[in-house]
């Protein structure tokens, strides 16, 4: 598949330094995760909110001068808090990173146990690398609507001691249930020509956008009642954007599919618009086809087509076109904006 490497629709945030005492924990409050000023003899050495000041993207390095071996750890407001998908993004990303030469896995990925649980709760993965140093790691877990991802490459350590490190550093912070690696789809969709798009209609269009509204709400119910939210059934489809981000197939929406816009939560979803259908009295089966960009704090739905856009064409639509309405799914209230040409033919 030849095309652009896909970008989020929004510009990127500048990384802002956030003061924190050197020998006290940093605690991330949206999501209650607590940051030690040292793990495993790393040193605290930054934290950084990379979302313009709402913390719904934060990065918390340490540091070991002594093995000269970085840690990254993000936590991130996913568009789907799903471990298995963000895992399966983080380490695509290294195993097809030409600056780390020639990437080979260790084994299979791991899922780990919190301390104290034998229930398998996140999933890490460590390669051998030829270039840059001599391993690279990663390791994911969902933990209610947030995502945390521990990122690691050293030039000393080989990759089954950056494992064994990556697991001691695990142990020191608590996480929720688990889910299992995604696993190759059965019957990978065939991606057809690119689809026409439908004509604009304000139902449609303010559909599209209470999409982004019931999301919400189910995230919320799911905090209040203290669970996770329900993860998606995705499947990996063998195709890949420019040999390195992942298309993932929805296992339970026949014909839908989401692409990764980078590997901090932002994704790209074509399904089908069953909600248009519902509320006309149509059958699911001739409902049009949305595409929707799921970002950290929105939705932004684009027209809509009459079959389902294959990957190139759905990056081109996010790239060329303007949203038709905007959805905020994080804060205190919930606002819908649509373009002021969202019902214009």
């Amino acid at each position: 598949m030849a095309t652009a490497l896909p970008l989020a629709p929004s510009a990127q945030a500048q990384p802002s330094p956030i003061a924190v005492k050197t020998v006290k924990s940093w605690t991330h409050k949206p999501s209650g995760i607590a940051f030690p000023s040292k793990i495993d003899g790393f040193a605290r050495s930054a934290v950084e909110d990379l979302s313009n000041g709402a913390l719904l993207d934060t990065s918390i390095a340490y540091d070991d001068p002594i093995s000269r071996t970085h840690v990254n750890v993000y936590v991130y407001h996913a568009a789907m808090p799903a471990t298995a998908i963000w895992f399966d993004v983080a380490a695509t990303m290294i195993a097809t990173n030409d600056k780390f030469g020639r990437p080979a896995a260790l084994g299979d990925p791991v899922a780990f146990a919190l301390p104290g649980s034998s229930v398998p709760a996140g999933l890490r993965q460590s390669f051998t690398i030829t270039q840059i140093g001599r391993s690279s790691g990663v390791a994911v877990i969902a933990l209610g609507e947030w995502v945390v991802k521990l990122r690691v490459t050293s030039p000393v350590h080989d990759a089954s001691q950056l494992d064994a490190l990556l697991d001691r550093m695990i142990a020191q912070i608590g996480w929720p249930r688990a889910l299992p690696p995604l696993k190759p789809c059965p019957q990978p969709l065939v991606f057809g020509a690119p689809a026409d798009k439908v004509t604009k209609d304000g139902a449609s269009v303010i559909a599209g956008a209470i999409m982004g509204n019931i999301d919400r709400s189910v995230r919320e119910k799911a905090a209040k009642n203290r669970e996770a939210p329900g993860a998606p059934a995705y499947c990996v489809h063998p195709d890949r954007i420019q040999g390195r981000l992942p298309i993932y197939q929805g296992e339970t929406n026949e014909g839908s599919y989401a692409i990764p816009l980078g590997d901090s939560g932002t994704m790209l979803v074509i399904a089908r618009d069953t909600l248009t259908a519902l509320l006309g009295g149509k059958d699911e089966s001739s409902a049009p086809w949305t595409v929707t960009v799921r970002t950290l704090d929105q939705w932004l739905q684009y027209p809509s087509y009459a079959s389902a856009p294959p990957p190139v064409q759905a990056i081109e639509i996010v790239q060329s076109e303007k949203p038709l309405s905007t959805t905020s799914i994080y804060g205190k209230q919930s606002q819908i904006s649509l373009s002021p040409d969202a019902v214009a033919n």
